[in-house]
């Protein structure tokens, strides 16, 4: 190399420089989510204890459920009870509390409805992805949401718009209604509950 001839930098043979990957958040969205409650199922499978949060309702929507559930149960079996049996229904004059029934129903559906959309926003899309890969609780999920848009479309129009005529007919439908809506949700719980159980006595087998 002569004296004119300008240095050169020579990079060292490495190869290809690549970017520095970025770690992962596997817990960040309904994505990362879905990923880990995959790889869980997956390990479970294989007999591996497996670590990571799993796809589930949290705890305060859990609560919320639960307690709109039996309010809606409670206060509208009592209010059919009293009305057919002591009060309008039976020929008599309205019971008192009636009324009141009605009242600490409608608080109740009014619960149901705010739960039903946090649900909406936090498990049914996602638990619908995952069920659409390992195959579970799909139909009972799907069963769960028709239920509960007729039971409120059903409860609508009884208030709203039902002829005197047509209102014992249409409360008996909403109660029917009401009542498939929280067997429903029962066999939806208990078959999640189940498909945990199962894994958890083969591994330990």
């Amino acid at each position: 190399m002569g004296p004119s001839e300008p240095l050169k930098k020579h990079a060292p043979a490495t190869g290809p420089v690549r970017p520095a990957s970025r770690p992962s958040h596997g817990g960040a969205g309904a994505g990362g989510v879905i990923d880990l409650a995959l790889a869980k199922h997956a390990a479970v499978r294989r007999g591996a204890a497996a670590t990571g949060p799993v796809l589930t309702v949290a705890t305060w929507q859990r609560v919320l459920l639960l307690g709109t559930a039996v309010l809606l149960l409670a206060s509208g079996g009592a209010w059919l009870a009293v009305h057919y049996l002591l009060g309008a229904g039976a020929g008599e004059l309205p019971h008192p509390t009636e009324p009141w029934l009605m009242r600490l129903h409608g608080l109740g559906a009014f619960a149901a409805l705010f739960a039903g959309g946090s649900m909406a926003g936090a498990h049914v899309g996602a638990g619908w992805r995952v069920s659409a890969r390992l195959g579970t609780q799909r139909r009972s999920g799907l069963a769960l949401c028709t239920l509960l848009a007729l039971t409120a479309l059903s409860a609508y129009l009884l208030y709203y718009f039902a002829p005197e005529d047509w209102r014992g007919l249409l409360g008996w439908v909403h109660a029917g209604l009401g009542a498939a809506l929280a067997a429903t949700g029962g066999w939806h719980a208990r078959r999640r509950v189940l498909r945990q159980r199962k894994p958890a006595a083969d591994t330990a087998r």
